[in-house]
């Protein structure tokens, strides 16, 4: 027996997860999702985690999505993504150059 804490974190796609469980089953192996309480051998397994991974299909997507979405209004509005850039430091609002750090830079774009 696999047993994994929930259906995301066993796949987030409904053709990976199925395939997975699949395989698993023409061995024999049964696949026990804890947070959903079902067991991939019984009679009901296939169908509820094909409807149950396909929501948790689209809530990644739509998780993935508004993270994009953040990253480019961030963009627009002149707010960097991360926290280390290479050659500044970010002080509130401001991003300030690091001397030592801005020669590396300078060095890797004289590469080029």
């Amino acid at each position: 027996m696999v047993i994994t804490k929930s259906i995301s974190r066993f796949a987030r796609n409904t053709v990976t997860l199925l395939e997975a469980v699949r395989e698993l089953k023409l061995l024999n192996i049964d696949v026990y999702f804890e947070k959903e309480n079902i067991h991939s051998l019984s009679g009901d397994g296939e169908l509820m985690l094909t409807i149950l991974v396909s929501f948790a299909q689209e809530e990644s997507l739509s998780v993935s999505e508004n993270c994009k979405w953040r990253i480019r209004n961030n963009f627009k509005e002149g707010i960097p993504h991360g926290f280390a850039i290479l050659g500044y430091r970010l002080y509130g609002d401001t991003l300030e150059i690091v001397p030592h750090e801005a020669e590396i830079v300078r060095m890797i774009f004289g590469l080029s």
